[in-house]
């Protein structure tokens, strides 16, 4: 007898996962293709557009990221956490957490345009606003579809789509700039770059892996609403605890100020996109693993936890040590005095990559709840402090009060993790990188008169000092490898999720 066809909402069948380092490696590959086209943007905005209309750049895109963090929500682990521990509802949490982030897109936009009215924003401000808004909700809906390529473990499709979206930003930039169309020209070309991305991610993520199902389910709704709720008051916090800086010299120091600021904060935001995928493909993995094997997934991150120190030190110590230099080389002779914030901000390297990792790991044990409390204070902190900072000390002040922040947030979150069994334990792998780093400074100050041969010569006394002293070890290697990527039976282990 001839069988019927599968509903189309059903989940597809699945090629074998990879490894825990081969989606590591297609992640990798994914954002290191995304950092070359956001630095390309970066630089090519920051040395074509005088310093003021950069600050204004910089001003609108803040506002809008700002308001537009309120569409995450928490929604993209929550919907991979209950992927990862049923399949048999693949499609209809899908839907569900499709119908939630564009329920608050709506909301958002509203929000944001009634802020812009009573900013008093011209036409052209205005304009600019609602593109950097239209987007960072491309760039929402497209990181939830990358989010099913996660709770599917087949990260492997997100490379060739970041090429193309990558390339379409960059000549669409280039164009506009060429073109002198300025800020509103940048931020359409890099919304129509957005969407392209959107919709091929969406074409493979609902094509073959989970096609959404949107029948109604209330209760359902309502349950990912409640759960992500919690998981999503924090990073709403935290995303705005990194505009904070830019917002809070909008308001109280000028646009030159956010301009000094911003061109190396954001280069050193982007510069996290690596290790943020290595959190990406450790998540499924730490979901999965914590609830029926608690020990594996506590080694499995006091490893990534140390690997991702030692890795992070390096770009600290270099961006620190020829904070002038690299301002110059990468945004131009009028960014010589952003030099200050560089050397500081690059400080917040390794705390910043550290604390993705740990809240990925209260995301995985269902201790999402902490973030949203140390996070909500940061940032009152933030601008509190920036309040009194930023009027007299500008963009250094502004600096300072980031890296204080991002401190806070490592120290609760891994205070968090360790009251529940998940202790760091970082003290190893800080003496290794006490004793590689000064190796490092060494040849730097050896060579700081030729800054490239002397950050090529520090990375090399750096990476020879760290695996002489252990710090890189074939243990850790299959230690990786044996984490693979096994899909669970439908309804396993449901009951024990968080």
């Amino acid at each position: 007898m001839q069988q019927p066809d599968r509903p189309s909402h059903q989940p597809q069948q699945l090629r074998p996962q990879r490894s825990l380092v081969g989606n590591f490696l297609a992640l990798a590959v994914s954002r290191g293709v995304q950092t070359v086209s956001g630095f390309f943007v970066l630089l090519a905005v920051a040395r074509v557009l005088p310093v003021e209309d950069f600050g204004r750049y910089a001003s609108v895109s803040a506002l809008a990221g700002a308001v537009a963090a309120l569409t995450y929500f928490g929604i993209q682990q929550v919907m991979i956490r209950a992927m990862v521990c049923d399949r048999s509802g693949a499609a209809l949490v899908v839907g569900r957490a499709v119908v939630l982030r564009l329920s608050l897109a709506v909301v958002a936009g509203l929000a944001l345009a009634v802020a812009g009215y009573f900013s008093d924003y011209g036409a052209a401000m205005y304009l600019a606003l609602g593109l950097a808004f239209g987007l960072e909700v491309c760039r929402s809906f497209s990181m939830l579809g990358c989010a099913v390529f996660q709770a599917h473990e087949r990260m492997g499709y997100e490379p060739p789509l970041s090429v193309i979206s990558g390339l379409a930003a960059m000549i669409l930039v280039g164009l506009a700039l060429w073109g002198g169309y300025g800020v509103p020209g940048v931020l359409a070309g890099l919304l129509a770059a957005a969407s392209l991305n959107m919709g091929l991610v969406w074409r493979v993520a609902g094509g073959r892996l989970t096609r959404p199902s949107f029948a109604l389910d209330w209760p359902g709704l309502r349950a990912m609403f409640l759960a992500s709720s919690v998981v999503g008051l924090g990073v709403f916090f935290q995303q705005n605890l990194f505009r904070a800086g830019a917002l809070s010299l909008t308001w109280w120091a000028g646009l030159a100020a956010v301009a000094d600021f911003q061109a190396p904060h954001e280069f050193l935001l982007k510069l996290e996109i690596l290790p943020q995928a290595l959190m990406l493909a450790v998540f499924p993995a730490l979901a999965r693993l914590a609830p029926v094997d608690a020990n594996r997934a506590e080694r499995l991150y006091r490893l990534i936890f140390r690997h991702t120190l030692q890795g992070m030190a390096l770009p600290t110590i270099l961006l620190a040590f020829y904070a002038e230099p690299a301002c110059v080389l990468l945004f131009g002779e009028k960014y010589a005095g952003a030099a200050p914030v560089m050397r500081i901000l690059a400080l917040s390297l390794a705390p910043l990559a550290l604390d993705m990792l740990v809240n990925n790991l209260l995301v995985a044990i269902g201790r999402q709840r902490y973030a949203l409390y140390y996070a909500a204070a940061a940032l009152v902190l933030a601008f509190g402090i920036n309040a009194l900072v930023t009027p007299r000390a500008g963009a250094v002040g502004a600096a300072w009060v980031a890296l204080g922040s991002y401190g806070w947030l490592l120290l609760f979150s891994s205070r968090f993790a360790a009251r529940h069994g998940y202790a760091c334990r970082p003290f190893g792998a800080l003496v290794r990188v006490a004793c590689a780093g000064g190796a490092c400074l060494g040849a730097c100050f050896l060579l700081g008169h030729v800054p490239i041969v002397g950050a090529l010569a520090g990375s090399f006394v750096y990476v020879a000092v760290m695996v002489a002293l252990k710090g890189i070890g074939r243990q850790d290697l299959a230690e990786l490898r044996a984490v693979r990527q096994a899909r669970p039976e439908a309804g396993k282990d449901r009951a024990t999720c968080p």
